[in-house]
């Protein structure tokens, strides 16, 4: 970083240890409303802020690979995280942790509706969250910029021309092209003059390295099924869950909102495991809790087989995808020092953070903007970026607001 090092000190090291993992990764996965930048807001909160046990770069190191390969981007982020601190065993444990608030109350509330057909009204009770989290994800942001970005205009430039672009242009290929022409302008800013291909040469034996082992190629026998209807003949309905939800994890580029018509045609039309409106209503309460939206997958296991196909459906939707981030995360840190790849990340952290900065203005704009929810915005960009009041403490104020404004009709 540009002269905002964090030097990690030996205590440090310890307490990010698996215990701390999992209750710093469940309290976030509590109050991680509004997706993946939200995510990465709360954990650059309370993890390179609070408790130091991180560093910015890692943070956006992780955004930069999860933003690159298939799967649910929140929870590859937070798996690459965990197998940073503690291997494959803090990447579970990590996982494991930010998943099981939503999934445990998409699970109750799966119980509730296919039971009592019980439904619940959120809209007004989560009213103000949005305001609260545009906030946090701003401060995040702003704080990456400052140290990050500073005063170098050129890194300025490229920061701005993205938070336009992705503003006018709002889809996975967009971010694609911005994020590789970020790896091209570092290449520019940094003034190094490249004369071989050392660094490719590097990656390219390491990956085959990689993509000799059993769990990638299971990983890609499975795709293959998935992505030639072979499932449709799988009689086992325990093992189609398996290979439908695998697959999908593999397929899915861009983020869950740009599965949701493709699961919609696949659940509703083709496999009819699930009603259009019965489709909809768990696209809703994946939306009112927290965690990605992909724990949808939660109560579509839940419908077709009770708990077993709940897990399963959910282990399968989120695994094999951190197993690829994983993998190609390890290729990552052992060539990331290489001048090439360290001036080429350079460039792509300057884009990231400008999709981190445009998220929170999209969130907020997106919302119906009265004078309270904006005055809930600015006091808690105020809290957040000059105060550093943890994030969760501001997501449970806000809905605690909306809780006071449906009964009391504020």
């Amino acid at each position: 970083m540009d002269g905002a090092v964090i030097n990690i000190t030996q205590e440090q090291k310890v307490k990010a240890n698996l215990k701390y993992l999992f209750f710093t990764f469940l309290k976030i996965g509590c109050v991680s409303f509004g997706g993946y930048m939200a995510l990465v807001a709360l954990v650059q909160k309370v993890m390179v802020d609070q408790d130091k046990v991180l560093d910015n770069d890692t943070i956006l190191d992780s955004v930069t690979v999860a933003s690159l390969l298939p799967g649910p981007l929140a929870v590859n982020i937070v798996a690459y995280i965990g197998y940073h601190l503690k291997g494959k065993a803090g990447a579970a444990i990590s996982m494991l942790a930010i998943l099981l608030p939503a999934c445990t109350l998409i699970l109750l509330l799966s119980w509730l509706y296919f039971t009592y057909s019980y439904k619940i009204e959120w809209a007004q009770i989560m009213q103000y969250v949005a305001a609260a989290v545009s906030a946090i994800i701003l401060s995040a942001g702003m704080q990456l910029f400052k140290k990050e970005i500073a005063k170098n205009y050129a890194k300025a430039l490229l920061c701005l021309f993205t938070i336009v672009i992705i503003s006018w242009f709002n889809s996975y290929l967009v971010t694609i092209a911005l994020i590789l022409t970020g790896a091209v302008a570092g290449l520019f800013m940094s003034g190094n003059k490249y004369k071989n291909i050392a660094v490719l040469t590097a990656f390219k034996s390491r990956f085959k390295i990689n993509l000799a082992s059993g769990v990638i190629g299971l990983l890609l026998v499975n795709e293959g099924v998935f992505i030639s209807g072979i499932y449709k003949n799988i009689n086992s309905i325990l093992l189609k869950i398996g290979v439908v939800f695998s697959g999908i994890s593999l397929s899915l580029f861009g983020g869950g909102y740009v599965m949701i018509p493709i699961m919609q045609s696949l659940f509703v039309k083709d496999l009819h495991w699930v009603t259009a409106q019965q489709f909809v209503d768990t696209i809703a309460f994946s939306q009112a809790t927290p965690g990605p939206i992909l724990v949808s997958a939660t109560f579509i296991g839940y419908k077709l087989t009770g708990i077993a196909g709940a897990i399963l459906a959910t282990v399968a939707m989120f695994g094999p995808s951190a197993v690829l981030m994983i993998v190609v995360s390890k290729l990552f840190k052992k060539n990331k020092d290489h001048s090439l790849v360290k001036d080429m990340v350079s460039g792509i952290k300057v884009v990231v953070i400008g999709l981190i900065i445009s998220s929170a203005f999209k969130i907020f704009f997106q919302q119906h903007l009265s004078v309270l929810f904006v005055a809930v915005g600015l006091v808690s960009l105020l809290l957040s970026f000059k105060y550093k009041m943890n994030p969760v403490y501001l997501i449970i104020g806000s809905i605690a607001l909306g809780v006071v404004a449906k009964f009391y009709s504020i």
